[in-house]
């Protein structure tokens, strides 16, 4: 029943002795209803056409933007690398490639410390505004807006960690509202909308009141053990299928962290807003194939160049077929 002359919780009809409020989904709720969830929500409700809370620029933390930005892929480029190599009797090989791709984040870290990235990289999306209002959850930037069905999105208590912000945002408790994700072909991204809301305990209360007034879907969440294990096993498992493939057929397997490789590129396209982080994505790509392939399958540095080359051109291919696809529907 969703009448406007009822309760949407309670479907009790408003009358005299029966109040009613809108509440910030669209809906009507009857005061009693609103009051036995929580009456700080009634409260809030009665002096705010929508509920708000706003992420400062001083939530951020450069220490975990360079932590996770860069220790992690250091520690992955040398279980990655120089294990299958060490494995196989390569052991110097297995150093010598490890050691390039440690140079390589060392060298970008050092770039971001000197202009500072995780500043600019934060300022260009914060502060960030959470509204809820007619159903919807609008998410403010400075410079633009989403929109989002709120009908459409989950919620479930966890920490910070969890957003597509965690790189630079300061860990804390939070309910996190998010939408299930899935790859989106035509801009080439994996779309991940999840944003914290409650920050503090006092709006952490009153989101939660809220989303228990309207029954938004709640997500229960698997233990942290739980999900370091499977993380644990499919790392685990990649790696082994990485070394079969290689052992089988070297070039073959080259092949494969070649187009995997691009992934970043055509990404950087289509979400980067600078120009200057676009072509640094794409040199960055090529000259990391080209050493990898005068290394690994030729010895010519013609060869390699040509393989660059061509990777070039197929990824033009690639870059204007997804520019036409967003011309055709840029929704």
């Amino acid at each position: 029943m969703d009448s406007p002359h009822a309760c949407a919780r309670c479907e009790s009809l408003f009358g005299p002795q029966r109040h009613s409020l809108k509440m910030w989904d669209g809906k009507r709720y009857c005061v009693e209803c609103i009051n036995t969830v929580s009456p700080e929500l009634l409260a809030w409700a009665r002096e705010h056409t929508f509920l708000e809370e706003t992420l400062a620029l001083k939530a951020i933390s450069r220490k975990k933007y360079y932590k996770n930005s860069y220790l992690y892929p250091m520690i992955g480029a040398i279980v990655i690398i120089f294990a299958p190599f060490s494995l196989i009797g390569e052991f110097w090989w297995g150093f010598v490639f490890s050691s390039f791709f440690c140079g390589w984040f060392g060298l970008i870290f050092l770039l971001d410390l000197k202009f500072d990235f995780a500043v600019n990289k934060a300022a260009s999306e914060l502060p960030r505004t959470l509204v809820v209002q007619n159903n919807q959850l609008i998410i403010v930037h400075e410079d633009d807006s989403h929109i989002y069905d709120l009908s459409e999105l989950y919620y479930y208590e966890s920490d910070t960690d969890r957003t597509t912000d965690n790189l630079y945002l300061e860990n804390r408790p939070a309910l996190i509202l998010e939408k299930k994700p899935r790859w989106n072909w035509q801009r080439f991204v994996w779309e991940e909308i999840r944003y914290a809301c409650g920050l503090t305990p006092e709006k952490r209360e009153l989101w939660s009141s809220f989303f228990q007034l309207i029954e938004l879907p709640r997500k229960e969440m698997s233990s942290p053990r739980s999900y370091h294990f499977k993380i644990t096993v499919l790392v685990m498992s990649f790696l082994l299928l990485s070394l079969a493939i290689m052992v089988i057929n070297y070039r073959v397997f080259f092949m494969l962290i070649t187009l995997l490789m691009w992934i970043i590129p055509l990404q950087a396209l289509s979400t980067a807003k600078r120009l200057s982080t676009k072509v640094v994505t794409v040199c960055g790509t090529l000259l990391t194939n080209g050493f990898v392939f005068y290394a690994c399958v030729s010895r010519n540095p013609i060869h390699a160049g040509l393989f660059c080359l061509a990777e070039m051109c197929l990824f033009l291919v690639a870059v204007f077929y997804i520019r036409k696809r967003l011309k055709q529907n840029p929704d």
